[in-house]
């Protein structure tokens, strides 16, 4: 089983690749917007490595309001009220070894560390049925239009998720 640790600066560029490789062109973000969600949420985002290869990774950042478009550089938020999930991708060889429930198990804890009630993300493309399985639930709101046709706002309590224990 892959393990979670705290992701670094030395690691978006792989973890660049790595979203190449794990999802459609339309959302394949600049390397700039990843390093505004990884300086806004260094303390949230995580990766999973298999041997010296990054196998998944986790972006998230505490944000207040509306899911923050895609493909753009982020703002400091002054008072989150919530950990927004922004992107998890899983290499394709490392799907099914546990790398995202990991990896958002991860995610879950830092929001409780820092004191946030919620998590959210958006699924997109039709990815809503592998987070309603994971006890998150659909909220009705206008998203972005970056997130495309069918995209929805999901959310899950703190509370709901179990703790998990990370290895630096």
């Amino acid at each position: 089983m892959l393990r979670a640790r705290a992701m670094r600066v030395a690691d978006l560029d792989a973890a660049f690749d790595l979203q190449c490789k794990a999802h459609a062109h339309d959302y394949h973000e600049p390397r700039a917007a990843l390093a505004s969600r990884f300086k806004h949420g260094s303390a949230s985002c995580f990766v999973a490595d298999q041997g010296a290869r990054l196998a998944a990774y986790v972006f998230a950042h505490p944000w207040r309001g509306a899911a923050p478009a895609l493909h753009r550089p982020l703002a400091r938020v002054a008072v989150p009220d919530h950990l927004f999930l922004h992107d998890l991708a899983v290499a394709p060889d490392a799907r099914g070894s546990g790398a995202g429930r990991v990896l958002v198990d991860a995610v879950t804890q830092a929001a409780r560390a820092l004191g946030l009630s919620e998590v959210r993300l958006v699924a997109i493309a039709g990815a809503d049925a592998f987070w309603l399985r994971h006890g998150w639930k659909p909220v009705a709101t206008e998203l972005d239009r970056s997130y495309g046709v069918g995209s929805r706002l999901m959310v899950r309590a703190v509370d709901a998720a179990p703790a998990l224990r990370l290895r630096d």
